[in-house]
Parts: structure tokens; C-alpha cells; sequence
């Protein structure tokens, strides 16, 4: 539950660590048991939005038998994930479904949903569209910056990045990008240039295009 705090550590990141991070641990755990993954099938496409936690893996793969057309995911309104065990496996199931991503030019994602983003072939983005990246942080208030590169605990999402088709060196750059572009209680948001330099993106095109 790594990147449970999220969008909801910056709204109250002015309170001290600590201190916001017991309630919103709580707050978290309410949220990974109740549906808060929205999705809306049309024709070969699919739209979600939301946080993602605990049910999204089981909600996607029981759309995705139901609808076995889907071949692009069109991502809007995403914070981020209040399980990342849970977004992770899911993400990496989508993955291998061949799928694309689509991000709208009112699309806004962060953290969690950044990294699901990744799981399409083909990832467009509009201009306009909102990528939220940060750090880290678990409920004690370690983040990924206070650890060594060579920290296991890296592994984890460097590996998620080369199970879905990244190189060694392509997993390991964009993910030490997220982590020091800005801390656990912030997001930074990233320019078109960087998607495409860091390969979030394989193409940013005009909005309305």
C-alpha cells in the first residue's frame, strides 16, 4: 500500500507527516473495500475512472470476458490507487491483453494511475491531458527518496515496468524520474517532452485532433 496516500497526503501534506498519515491510512482502508472504479463500455472501447483499489482487477477482468472487443482503454478522472498490490496485478493482466491507452485531453491521472497507464501497446496522450508522478511514501513515513538505488524495496515497481515489456534501463529511468521529481505529498506534473523522453507516452497529439 505503498502509494495509498496519493492525491489525499497532498491535500493535508501542510499537517506534517505523520499526522496525516494515520487518518488517511484509515481513510484508505475504507475506500479499498467499497467499488470506487467507475467503467463504461463503448463499442471497442473502454472508460474508467476513479481510484483504483482492491475490486478494479476483478472488475477489468470480468469486463473484459463480457466485452472481449475492448482493445483500448480511455483513462479520465484517476488520482491514483488505494491498493498497489491490487493496481499492479491488475495493471500487469491488462497488459497482456494487448490493449491500448488513450488519455483525453480532460484526463487527468496520477501516481498509481500513471503506472496503469503504461500497460497499453500504444499509449496516446492529448494535449492538455494531466501525468501526475511523485514518490512513494508507506504509513510510517519512509519514502522511495530515503532509500538507496540499490534498495529491494525498488524492485518492485522496476520490475512491474520490465514485466510489461521495458527495458532493464527504460524501467530504471523513468522510475527514479517519478521518485525524484517530487516527494510523497506532492505531484509534479509532467510536460509533453518528458512523456515522450521518458516513454510514458509513444504520442502526444493535439487535442481535437
Amino acid at each position: 500500500m505503498k502509494k495509498l496516500l496519493i492525491t489525499l497526503a497532498v491535500v493535508t501534506a501542510g499537517f506534517g507527516c505523520l499526522y496525516w498519515a494515520f487518518p488517511m491510512f484509515f481513510f484508505a482502508i475504507y475506500k479499498n473495500n467499497v467499488y470506487t472504479t467507475e467503467f463504461r463500455v463503448d463499442g471497442n472501447k473502454l472508460h474508467m475512472s476513479g481510484l483504483i483499489n482492491s475490486y478494479t482487477p476483478e472488475q477489468l477482468k470480468d469486463i473484459f470476458g463480457a466485452h472481449p472487443q475492448i482493445d483500448t482503454i480511455v483513462l479520465g478522472q484517476m488520482p491514483g490507487s488505494i491498493d498497489d498490490e491490487a493496481n499492479l496485478a491488475g495493471a500487469a493482466w491488462v497488459a497482456a491483453r494487448g490493449v491500448n491507452t488513450y488519455l483525453p485531453q480532460e484526463g487527468s491521472i496520477a501516481s498509481g494511475a500513471t503506472d496503469f497507464f503504461l500497460v497499453g501497446k500504444r499509449r496516446v496522450v492529448e494535449e492538455g491531458a494531466e501525468v501526475g508522478v511523485h514518490s512513494w511514501a508507506d504509513v510510517t513515513g519512509v519514502t522511495a527518496r530515503d532509500l538507496p538505488r540499490d534498495d529491494p524495496a525498488h524492485e518492485r515497481y522496476i520490475g512491474f515496468y520490465e514485466g510489461i515489456g521495458w527495458t532493464r534501463a527504460q524501467a530504471e529511468a523513468f522510475y527514479f524520474f517519478t521518485i525524484e521529481k517530487a516527494p510523497a505529498e506532492d505531484i509534479y506534473l509532467m510536460t509533453p517532452q518528458e512523456m515522450l523522453a521518458t516513454g510514458l507516452a509513444t504520442e502526444v497529439m493535439p487535442a481535437n485532433h
